[in-house]
């Protein structure tokens, strides 16, 4: 587990590569209802100028979210502030991609919690961008758990 003082001045993260498969899509489509026709057909997505269906932004929230805990470490995440998403380019399913995750500023909120702000870039293997987001998260600072644990 990852606490406010693991994340507050880390280095940048890098991790895959990663695909978001067809079959996933197919499933998160169906059990979400996000059925807009640019992620659910690929002959409507031609017609916006894209090569085939792509991939929804929440769903790239989600699968990079979820990267890293099973690669790196859950975080002792208690909310989350802000999340905002730029979308550069689509991102289309069965296509490798990486991303980074860097703190760009972090405060303590108090002995219990802190606020760390961070910066996830999706790219291509060429550092090409699919998307930019911003995250400010409120987590659990470690000397709240040494001191649950003395009590």
């Amino acid at each position: 587990m990852k606490y406010w003082e693991d994340l507050r001045s880390a280095p940048v993260r890098r991790f895959g590569p990663l695909t978001f498969p067809t079959a996933l899509l197919d499933q998160l489509l169906d059990l979400m209802g996000e059925k807009h026709p640019v992620h659910d057909s690929d002959s409507f997505a031609a017609l916006t100028s894209r090569r085939q269906r792509i991939v929804p932004g929440g769903f790239i929230h989600s699968i990079t979210s979820g990267w890293t805990v099973r690669h790196g470490s859950p975080a002792a995440v208690v909310g989350m502030r802000t999340l905002a998403w730029d979308f550069v380019r689509p991102l289309y399913p069965d296509v490798p991609f990486w991303f980074t995750t860097e703190t760009v500023h972090s405060t303590e909120i108090d002995e219990r919690l802190g606020l760390v702000d961070s910066v996830r870039r999706v790219v291509d293997e060429n550092d090409r961008t699919y998307a930019i987001g911003r995250m400010s998260v409120v987590m659990l600072r470690r000397a709240t758990v040494a001191a649950e644990g003395k009590s």
